[in-house]
């Protein structure tokens, strides 16, 4: 929607493996510059035909789908067509590192490939940056997520049901004093309440993300950083994915059958939720990144802390239509996208939000609506 609005943006190209929902995006957009496209992302050649022309390909395709992800294909097919990349989340670690190793060969052809540039990760690695550039000495980034669809009708979720069990089960991931180190699934429980979050304090665990990885490498110095899931539905999602998480299939009187495909045709896909809402199913969906990075500043111990709460009553004011998780995801590529054209992102190559200037993407962020909250705390010796 944002870039359809941009005067500079001439055609936007929607591909997806069906073209069916292809169109009904298009139709839903009402706009002459949308044209849809049968694009299956595994396949190079289809991806390199539908980029043909374009100055920058976003890649929206998500990250678990086949186990891996699409992006290397997808970012080939951009760079030999001579176009910007960007993508919100990669997920894979050996394909981010596939992907930074080609960093000099896109910085040779003049062109920018940024990948996880979401929400989480994404505006969090802005964050850690920002903060990060206002200390003498980073210590430790904290990053924190929380995603919830709140209704006493039904069990809703606001992403997908496959990326949101399996980032909930999975071993977590730490960074310690140089090292990567793994943790039990459910580890490290605590109990945080995020800003405007109408439920209050929820807990939360260590989870295995994006930032734990990219972040030690490209913000330097810092001794630790982890990542936490949160939600008021924690149980629940602990509960599903001891039930549900597995993609064995089980005999269940002689017939085969998947766990997750069982839970998948119990829950309403994430698709549905506008329409949830219009029939007032849905009494409120919060969502929220925050990051907190402490060290040092003019000899004292300092805490930044920023973070960007949307809920479902932000929704109109932002971006009406959506939903708040999807607006939080969807903004950070389409701002970068209209950056990159404008040539107001001026460094090449193959990199992580966090070696971006974040000033000035959190000011176009502010100019669509989402809000940045910053609180700095210093420690009186």
């Amino acid at each position: 929607m944002w870039l359809v609005k941009e005067p500079d943006v001439s055609e936007v190209i929607c591909a997806d493996i069906s073209l069916e929902r292809a169109k009904r995006f298009e139709d839903k957009l009402k706009s002459d510059k949308v044209r849809s496209m049968k694009v299956d992302a595994w396949k190079p050649d289809e991806v390199l035909k539908a980029a043909k022309g374009v100055d920058v390909v976003i890649n929206m395709v998500a990250a678990w789908v086949g186990e891996r992800s699409p992006a290397p294909n997808v970012m080939e097919a951009a760079f030999k067509n001579g176009a910007h990349y960007i993508d919100p989340a990669v997920a894979y670690r050996e394909e981010e590192e596939k992907m930074l190793k080609l960093s000099d060969k896109w910085k040779d052809a003049g062109l920018t490939a940024i990948f996880d540039l979401g929400k989480t990760p994404g505006i969090t690695n802005m964050y850690a940056r920002y903060a990060a550039d206002r200390l003498d000495r980073v210590d430790e980034i904290r990053v924190k997520t929380c995603v919830d669809v709140i209704s006493e009708k039904e069990f809703l979720l606001s992403w997908s049901p496959v990326g949101a069990l399996e980032g909930w089960s999975s071993a977590g991931l730490v960074y310690e004093n140089g090292e990567y180190k793994e943790v039990p699934p459910f580890s490290g429980e605590d109990v945080y309440t995020f800003p405007e979050d109408p439920m209050g304090p929820c807990n939360g665990y260590l989870s295995d993300h994006e930032e734990v990885w990219t972040l030690p490498r490209f913000i330097k110095g810092v001794r630790y950083v982890e990542f936490k899931h949160y939600s008021h539905m924690l149980q629940v999602f602990k509960a599903l994915s001891i039930l549900f998480g597995s993609k064995k299939p089980i005999d269940v009187k002689g017939a085969k059958v998947v766990p997750m495909d069982v839970l998948l045709k119990l829950i309403p896909p994430p698709a549905e939720l506008p329409e949830k809402i219009k029939a007032g199913l849905v009494d409120d969906i919060y969502t929220c990144g925050v990051v907190e990075v402490k060290g040092e500043k003019a000899g004292g111990e300092t805490i930044y802390t920023l973070s960007c709460p949307v809920s479902l009553q932000d929704v109109d004011r932002i971006l009406s239509g959506s939903q708040p998780e999807s607006i939080l995801v969807g903004a950070p590529p389409a701002i970068a996208a209209t950056m990159l054209t404008k040539r107001e992102i001026k460094i090449r190559g193959v990199m992580p939000p966090e070696c971006l200037d974040p000033e000035p993407f959190l000011a176009k962020l502010a100019e669509k609506g989402i809000r940045t909250y910053e609180k700095m705390e210093k420690v009186l010796v």
